[in-house]
């Protein structure tokens, strides 16, 4: 089992390779995430606000920084809170390697984009609504605690490049995108 789930591809991993993965998850499951491939070169964070009964809007509310505050103010015990968003930011941020490689040809090229793939947008959207819960959940005051819908808005701060950490002047981007109004009765 252990041998044919480090195979490479091939018709008898995929023909096997969800019952296998089912025997051996989760104890001898595979993570190569212990060793950082993609190191921290930005900030994330969510944003949200909420529509009130009454039909007037919320200002953005920071419902994310306050848990990696949380984590970091005890480095024995840390909060796992700060997962909850950094994962769902993951899955709508991160795309198979392959297909991020065609769309960076695409761009560099000047043809149209890949449009999003079905499982992209079916991953999105689990995604923006696990923050849009986790946002509805860390604004209990707020509409008097009557929202009638929340949205989320996304940002990476990209810092500069590491070639650039001695220049003063140097600046990152802020990227920014807002998600679709979620129900808060959708999200109980």
């Amino acid at each position: 089992m252990a041998a044919l789930s480090q195979a490479p591809l091939s018709p008898a991993k995929l023909v096997y390779g969800d019952p296998v993965a089912e025997y051996l998850d989760p104890y001898f499951s595979q993570n190569w995430q212990l060793f950082a491939p993609t190191p921290v070169s930005d900030n994330r964070g969510i944003l949200a606000r909420a529509t009130c009964a009454d039909g007037s809007v919320t200002q953005y509310y920071d419902v994310s920084t306050r848990a990696v505050e949380k984590a970091q103010d005890s480095r024995f015990f840390p909060s796992r809170e700060v997962r909850i968003v950094s994962a769902h930011l993951q899955n709508i941020t991160n795309s198979e390697e392959i297909v991020r490689r065609i769309r960076q040809r695409q761009t560099n090229d000047k043809k149209p984009m890949l449009p999003p793939l079905p499982y992209e947008r079916a991953t999105e959207a689990e995604a923006v609504k696990g923050l849009s819960r986790y946002a509805y959940d860390q604004m209990p005051t707020v509409c008097n605690g009557k929202a009638a819908k929340v949205q989320v808005r996304m940002y990476v701060d990209q810092l500069p490049p590491w070639s650039k950490r001695h220049d003063p002047s140097a600046e990152g981007k802020v990227l920014v995108k807002d998600f679709a109004w979620q129900k808060a009765r959708d999200l109980r």
